[in-house]
């Protein structure tokens, strides 16, 4: 996903983490939030996910 997809998909974690059940489930929104943002402030770079 590029810049404007991760700022885009940044805007929805708030809504995600209020339904989270667990800390394990926040604490990896949380890590996904920082690696949208430092996306999303970096023109040109992408965002790349292994696996399923």
């Amino acid at each position: 996903m590029n810049e404007q997809e991760s700022a885009a998909t940044l805007r929805e974690i708030p809504g995600l983490k209020q339904r989270c059940g667990d800390d394990r489930q926040l604490a990896a929104l949380d890590d996904l939030a920082t690696m949208l943002a430092q996306c999303a402030a970096t023109p040109g770079s992408y965002l790349w996910f292994a696996g399923d």
